[in-house]
């Protein structure tokens, strides 16, 4: 008698292994850790607080040419200071109740600086590298970060006048603190915090080349005072220093402030609400100009400048 049915082939355990392998790595996948299989990259991180300082700030520092007025016109919440390292930027417009206005034909021959300027807190962090899951890497450029802070009070407008040659501003001085004496004027705030200072830097520099190579503006056969415009922003390159750890610290960064936002300006001299700056340059002189900070194309003298420039003076 013949027996009718289906019968089913045996499969090799090793079948069952590899099937039950396969499941098991879909749940390891599935509900393992995120990002596991991701790439990392090594980014710049905010650190630890170093400590807080009263430090004299400059909001304004405008170079001010030998024989010429110069005029600025800056909002107290236009002007900003930035701290990056790597993939980190620490910056904000500060909320200062302050206005600042300075200009016309009382500022005097001497050239120098017109800084404007406040005591205020400054923190100063540590910065740390760390691993993230990511694909654009960003790894610390500096040890320290500093964030600005509070406003003190004190504060105003100055002259550091050149010293020893105030004909132009190679002589310029970088490194000040403040106070009263050879470098300063009257009227300037105590140093509340000691051993601290800001470098600077709005001085001609003969060997600029690329987009920052000087150019000469000839007033040889020009009588009176030619104004030359600054919009938009005006950059200069700062480094705030500290005393810690029984040793100094620093961090660089950028100063850059802004035109009056909300209109208005000196009569006569800013008429116009984006000015940051504006010069009056006295003829019967040959001046080569510089900027100062990043700019995307040389200075022409009949049109907006680009960023904050200086200025040397030269006989015809």
């Amino acid at each position: 008698m013949a027996v009718s049915g289906t019968f089913r082939k045996k499969r090799p355990p090793w079948v069952f292994s590899i099937v039950g392998v396969a499941i098991a790595t879909l749940i390891v996948v599935g509900i393992g850790p995120p990002g596991v299989f991701l790439q990392r990259v090594t980014v710049c991180q905010l650190g630890p607080e170093i400590g807080t300082y009263v430090i004299w700030t400059p909001v304004v520092l405008q170079n001010k040419p030998y024989e010429a007025n110069v005029s600025t016109w800056v909002d107290g919440y236009a002007w900003n200071y930035t701290f990056s390292s790597g993939s980190m930027s620490v910056g904000a417009l500060p909320a200062g109740p302050f206005t600042f206005g300075s200009g016309g034909d009382d500022i005097g021959p001497q050239g120098g600086l017109l800084a404007t300027f406040q005591n205020h807190n400054w923190t100063f962090y540590q910065t740390e590298n760390e691993t993230v899951v990511g694909d654009t890497p960003g790894p610390c450029t500096q040890p320290y970060v500093a964030e600005i802070g509070n406003a003190l009070g004190c504060g105003g407008s100055v002259i550091i006048p050149l010293l020893p040659n105030n004909s132009t501003d190679v002589n310029e001085p970088h490194i000040w603190n403040g106070t009263a004496g050879i470098n300063g004027s009257e009227g300037a705030c105590p140093v509340e915090t000691p051993g601290t200072y800001v470098w600077f830097d709005t001085s001609f520099h003969a060997d600029g080349a690329g987009p920052a190579k000087p150019v000469d503006w000839n007033l040889c056969n020009s009588s009176g005072d030619l104004p030359l415009e600054l919009l938009s922003v005006a950059r200069i390159p700062v480094n705030v220093t500290v005393p810690y750890d029984g040793h100094h610290i620093s961090s660089v960064g950028f100063l850059d402030w802004y035109g009056n936002p909300n209109g208005g300006g000196v009569p006569g001299i800013l008429s116009i609400s984006e000015d940051s700056a504006y010069y009056l340059v006295p003829g019967g002189w040959n001046w080569t100009l510089a900027p100062v900070g990043p700019v995307s194309s040389s200075i022409d003298p009949n049109l907006p400048l680009p960023s904050l420039v200086a200025f040397e003076r030269s006989a015809c």
